[in-house]
């Protein structure tokens, strides 16, 4: 007799945003641009190559958990300004960006019909370290809010991935056991490393066709979210 294939026993999946669910380097860029615009000052190209690369820098520090991202905001702007030579006001800056980045998101391939089949058998909730106000905003231009039962964000959660706490506490606002969850997110050391921490089942989005690292050990590993369809 031919055995049913076991199928998953996961309840929830938690899906991290930025270059999971939206792709951030576009809507970044777009908001810079209009930042600096916005403040009557000259805008090159070459400012988001310096840009994208401190925000590189200090996003390692972050999820190393040596600051905090309430201190890359504090400090992005000042950086930038003082690496590209230019004076500004970087706190009116920083609140800008802010607020022009809550209108700008670029989706992911695939992550409209994917959310679609996965939110008919799994409750979905957004796992994501930022301001939850913003991420909420980017969610409904994207047009995906919906599909979301609740949105974990570290300013609201009082933590930051890949802490334990974090996790924690999102697995107690959803009523719900690692033993429920999938993670499924595109870094390996805020999403993996934190999921595999309080023993959740991990899903990395390996977007970019990176090697997969031995030390770490994971559950499924996807180039495109639409993979999902064949094991979830």
């Amino acid at each position: 007799m031919k055995l049913a294939s076991l199928q998953p026993h996961y309840s929830a999946l938690f899906i991290d945003v930025d270059n999971t669910l939206l792709t951030f380097r576009p809507s970044s860029e777009t908001a810079l641009k209009k930042t600096f615009l916005a403040q009557g000052m000259n805008y090159e190209s070459e400012y988001f190559e310096v840009f994208f690369w401190i925000g590189e820098v200090l996003w390692s520090q972050q999820k190393k958990e040596l600051i905090s991202v309430q201190e890359i905001h504090d400090q992005f702007f000042p950086r930038l300004l003082q690496a590209i030579g230019v004076q500004g006001d970087s706190q009116e800056m920083t609140r800008l960006f802010h607020l022009l980045l809550h209108e700008e998101a670029v989706l992911e391939p695939g992550v409209a019909e994917t959310l679609d089949y996965l939110s008919q058998r799994y409750r979905l909730y957004v796992a994501s370290n930022g301001l939850v106000e913003m991420q909420r905003s980017r969610l409904k231009k994207a047009g995906i809010l919906d599909y979301f039962s609740d949105l974990f964000v570290s300013d609201d959660i009082g933590a930051e991935k890949p802490s334990e706490t974090f996790f924690l506490e999102a697995m107690r606002r959803s009523n719900t056991q690692p033993s429920d969850v999938l993670f499924i997110g595109d870094s390996i050391s805020a999403d993996m490393t934190g999921a595999a921490r309080v023993a959740m089942d991990r899903c990395w989005y390996n977007r970019l066709g990176n090697p997969v690292p031995e030390a770490l050990p994971l559950n499924h590993v996807i180039s495109h979210l639409g993979e999902l369809k064949s094991f979830l």
